[in-house]
């Protein structure tokens, strides 16, 4: 193997955490192979004994719904296999010239799960039932009784492995997601730094921050354990999940609620300081949306509470957040 092929290998995952014994002794077995653009590297649905990284180039990644997802060799998420599945969940195919690691499965087996390294107990995670877990958030007070046979019969299970990349910051949001088994980090990337957001067990959920605002995904989410995952597609969770909680109510309602006083109504902004300040809205107080969950434990639990952006869908994700932790929201028509 040359040696910068070499350097590159020793960033990827498993290998970086690799003494240099074990490194050499396992890139004796393994190969570089370069592949013209538009050659596939392997097939969905197909079961492969072989393990692919990709050193140099880029590929799509195509799912069973023919919808493509572009890597680049260098990005965070290269440094972990290629869809390492068997059988392969993804379709790989180069879109320009492109160099890829292939190792066997077999050979990498002790070293898969050293990230970081763990006990055998350690990988025997308990599932839970999902379906109690999410009855139990207070969204489905708002969502008819009729609807919640549908909703559950529409989620998918996908299995995945420990080091999976599950979502991928700045990626166009596709699916909601609960937890059956498992655990996943959430990991976000700005000004060149990856700091940890937080850690989920199985019975949480994640991923509806860019169904409902519409917007890029905000966090890698990366799986630390094997697990199972069951998912909503996005056109299901806007009809059968976001819908029924998101109400919306017209400035002379609020004015109403507010001088009946009883509960007490509050209108939250929840754009920039910012953008807050040029355009004050008469009576609000300014909570930017990116503040507003860990500032949830100073909100009253027995006010209302109406937000409010500039006609975006901010409002619609603070109002989802509110109601999703018990509070009593409703969205501003402007």
């Amino acid at each position: 193997m040359e040696a910068e092929h070499t350097e590159l290998v020793k960033n990827l995952i498993p290998f970086k955490h690799m003494s240099e014994g074990e490194l050499s002794a396992v890139l004796e077995h393994a190969t570089v192979e370069v592949v013209p653009k538009g050659k596939m590297i392997f097939k969905r649905a197909e079961q492969n004994t072989k393990v692919y990284w990709l050193l140099i180039g880029t590929v799509d990644l195509v799912d069973e719904k023919f919808e493509a997802k572009s890597r680049k060799a260098g990005e965070e998420v290269t440094r972990n296999p290629i869809d390492n599945n068997s059988p392969h969940r993804l379709t790989a195919i180069t879109t320009e010239d492109s160099t890829v690691l292939v190792c066997e499965r077999s050979n990498m087996a002790v070293y898969m799960g050293r990230v970081p390294s763990t006990s055998a107990a350690d990988e025997e995670v308990p599932s839970v039932d999902w379906m109690s877990t999410l009855l139990s958030s207070p969204l489905f007070e708002f969502i008819p009784p009729s609807n919640i046979q549908v909703l559950f019969s529409k989620f998918e299970e996908t299995q995945y492995s420990k080091g999976d990349i599950v979502i991928t910051q700045g990626e166009k949001g596709d699916y909601f997601y609960v937890i059956q088994k498992g655990r996943v980090r959430l990991e976000r990337t700005a000004a060149g730094k990856t700091l940890v957001i937080k850690e989920l067990k199985a019975g949480d959920n994640f991923g509806q921050d860019a169904l409902v605002s519409d917007s890029p995904r905000n966090a890698t989410v990366t799986m630390t354990s094997n697990g199972t995952l069951m998912r909503l597609s996005d056109p299901d969770f806007q009809s059968l999940l976001l819908s029924p909680v998101i109400e919306t109510v017209g400035m002379e309602e609020v004015q109403e609620m507010i001088k009946q006083g009883d509960p007490t109504t509050y209108i939250i902004d929840v754009r920039s300081s910012r953008e807050a300040k040029e355009d004050k809205i008469p009576g609000s107080v300014n909570l930017p949306l990116l503040l507003l969950r860990r500032n949830l434990n100073k909100l009253k639990s027995d006010a209302v509470y109406v937000t409010v952006c500039d006609g975006g869908k901010r409002s619609e994700l603070g109002a989802y957040q509110l109601n999703e932790e018990g509070y009593s929201a409703y969205v501003l028509k402007r």
